[in-house]
């Protein structure tokens, strides 16, 4: 399996322009709780989704006694298609 060279290989995702930055934040705000109820309710580590030009990861933490959901937000990011 021959894997990609970054940046080389990677294209930029460009957001079509459809929508107003207002309604891509809502959107986003939308899609971070969505993600979050399904790791509580699917006991999940780690969920992401992409739309658009964003990416949105969600990693639940732990530490100690206690844990947390660290949310990442990503515009305008940079991906590959990788065959297997």
């Amino acid at each position: 399996m021959k894997l990609p060279n970054y940046p080389i290989e990677f294209h930029e995702c460009s957001r079509n322009k459809r929508i107003t930055e207002e309604e891509l934040n809502t959107k986003i705000n939308n899609e971070i709780e969505r993600i979050i109820k399904f790791m509580v309710d699917n006991q999940t580590e780690n969920h992401s989704v992409s739309f658009e030009d964003v990416l949105i990861i969600v990693d639940r933490v732990d530490e100690e006694e206690e844990y947390y959901y660290e949310v990442s937000v990503a515009k305008e990011h940079s991906r590959v298609r990788v065959n297997v």
